[in-house]
């Protein structure tokens, strides 16, 4: 069953430029190393609710070859471009989505190599879709502590706590909200959750817009409520809300 927000994805061109820029947002932020692919590489932003950001760049920006996700085609835009769900039995979720009429591909195996050469290992399975309306699924093979750091690595500067809210931009608001229930095995007419975390499918604004991710809301310490400079943000709409 899929019942926890994993991480969010966020696309930037230099890594090494938005790791610092969220750092003066008051995030801290860990080195995450080289995928498998040897294509990307990422820092990581926990959050003490399991969640985290996971800011991903290109190694090399000249290189027309993309990943298995597409996101190349992203570039030179930055900003929010996926999201991910936890599951504990992926090929168990993969058939049941599959009996349900979601389009699948995978499961693939997938992994990372961290700074300090540790090998960390996952398989993922990505929807058939038009556009990031729906996530992809992550199962870990190695410790989900080696892939996610914890203690201090998820503790803010400026009170961040988790995720609570993400919005999703779509065509037609209900049909997404019916695609989603399927996704998370509930009612059409319930709050779509992910653990703590709302998903909350808002009208398209523009018409050449794609359905996907808009915007992100994080719980925050008492006495704060900010929303985040969306430049130092590399494109991502970011409040935090206190709690």
């Amino acid at each position: 069953m899929l019942t926890r927000l994993d991480h969010l994805v966020i696309l930037v061109s230099d890594l090494g430029l938005a790791a610092a820029d969220y750092e003066r947002l008051g995030f801290a932020v860990t080195p995450g190393g080289e995928h498998a692919d040897g294509l990307t590489r990422n820092a990581l932003i926990p959050f003490g609710d399991g969640s985290y950001f996971e800011l991903v760049s290109f190694l090399d920006p000249e290189d027309p070859t993309d990943n298995v996700w597409g996101w190349r085609e992203f570039l030179p835009h930055e900003g929010l471009i996926d999201y991910c769900v936890a599951s504990d039995d992926l090929g168990s979720d993969v058939r049941r989505l599959r009996s349900l009429g979601f389009g699948i591909d995978g499961p693939d195996d997938g992994g990372r190599r961290l700074p300090d050469g540790v090998e960390i290992r996952w398989r993922t399975a990505r929807m058939r879709q038009e556009g990031r309306l729906l996530p992809f699924l992550i199962e870990d093979l190695t410790s989900r502590e080696l892939r996610l750091p914890g203690g201090p690595a998820a503790e803010h500067p400026n009170g961040a706590t988790g995720v609570v809210r993400l919005e999703l931009s779509a065509p037609d608001v209900k049909e997404a909200a019916a695609s989603l229930a399927m996704l998370l095995e509930t009612d059409a007419d319930a709050s779509l959750r992910l653990g703590a975390c709302a998903l909350s499918p808002v009208a398209t604004e523009k018409e050449d817009s794609a359905p996907g991710s808009l915007a992100v809301e994080l719980a925050g310490e008492a006495g704060i409520s900010q929303e985040l400079d969306p430049l130092l943000a590399h494109g991502v709409r970011i409040w935090i809300q206190s709690r």
